[in-house]
């Protein structure tokens, strides 16, 4: 299920009743597209209120991020995350509780409606500390671009945190272990495939051969880009990746990074991939050179590192392909098509991406 439309009355008293006491100002943020999250703040003597909840309040203020059951596992991240950010210098949400809840949900999809209620349907929940700071924005506006070092060198960090004790690649649980054996079974879970059983035949009514807009040969022409590229690389090293790093994400004080947050969908793979997403979907901010001085300052040798960056980038597109399609964004799918070719050297630049979401 994406993003489940929760009523604010019903989230209020489900705060209220893990506070132990009133609370106000709850809010809902407007990103996320799978998890709905929302601000809310303790009232009165916070310290007094929460003397239960949580020992040790500095601030009286949270967030809740609420998602579909099944997901689960991905909000509880932070409890293994954290202390290993902070260890790198990467302040991240502190994690007071998880758990799960039934609520009403606004927009249960049709496919569910015979197997789950509207009026209670399970969702996971977590509740973390509201960090300091202001949400970084859009790094190509003018009064921005100041803090794109400071986000080279967060992204840089992720990549430092220790995983020693955890094993796997791809999408990690709330251990830290990835689910796949190798980078290599990870990335060629996105390649293009007509066969029996696959994302192509599953989802035809979205592609163009029967009324949908995605392309099939667009997807198979990214695809063998992408496993040409694999085919030439070495098995790269473990290493933290967020995945979704993002200016929503990200919160600065001054020039410096004050959180970085949401890391529901991080995973382990290639270092490079928080630089070659964030890249890809800000056309027109060249990130390479940047990630290059950085390692070279650092004294960090990355080889392939051309090669390596753009199957990063393929990757990511094809996701973000088929997104839109679930999403039924027609718009974005044909921006990121073309900003793909561009990248490839295939395509002329390309503006803005046209929907932040």
């Amino acid at each position: 299920m994406l993003q489940p439309k929760l009523n604010i009355d019903e989230v209020t008293s489900f705060l209220e009743e893990w506070a132990g006491g009133p609370v106000g100002g709850v809010s809902q943020f407007s990103n996320g597209q799978v998890s709905s999250v929302f601000g809310f703040e303790v009232l009165g003597d916070f310290k007094d209120v929460l003397r239960i909840a949580d020992t040790d309040a500095s601030s009286g203020k949270y967030v809740a991020r609420f998602v579909a059951h099944e997901h689960g596992g991905a909000v509880t991240k932070d409890k293994f995350i954290g202390p290993r950010a902070a260890a790198v210098g990467l302040p991240t949400p502190r994690l007071l509780t998880s758990g799960e809840v039934s609520m009403a949900v606004g927009n249960l999809p049709e496919e569910e409606e015979a197997e789950h209620s509207a009026d209670s349907y399970l969702l996971a929940y977590a509740i973390c500390d509201l960090m300091p700071g202001e949400h970084m924005g859009e790094l190509r506006d003018e009064d921005r671009r100041h803090l794109i070092p400071a986000a080279v060198e967060a992204m840089a960090k992720i990549s430092l945190i220790d995983i020693s004790d955890t094993t796997g690649y791809g999408w990690m649980d709330s251990n830290g272990n990835g689910q796949r054996e190798s980078w290599v079974e990870y990335i060629v879970e996105e390649e293009f495939s007509r066969e029996p059983g696959s994302f192509y035949d599953r989802r035809r009514d979205w592609f163009d051969d029967l009324g949908g807009f995605l392309e099939a040969d667009v997807f198979e022409h990214f695809s063998e880009k992408m496993m040409s590229i694999l085919a030439g690389l070495p098995e790269v090293e473990r290493s933290m990746v967020h995945i979704d790093f993002s200016y929503d994400n990200t919160l600065v004080i001054g020039n410096e990074v004050s959180a970085v947050l949401d890391w529901d969908n991080s995973i382990i793979g290639d270092h490079l991939y928080d630089g070659a997403r964030t890249e890809l979907y800000a056309a027109g901010m060249d990130l390479k050179p940047l990630f290059i001085e950085n390692f070279e300052e650092t004294g960090r040798v990355v080889a392939n590192f051309d090669e390596r960056w753009l199957l990063c980038e393929l990757h990511v597109g094809l996701q973000a392909l088929k997104w839109y399609g679930v999403s039924k964004n027609e718009t974005v799918y044909h921006w990121m098509k073309a900003r793909l070719l561009n990248v490839m050297g295939e395509g002329p630049a390309v503006g803005r991406h046209p929907d932040p979401s």
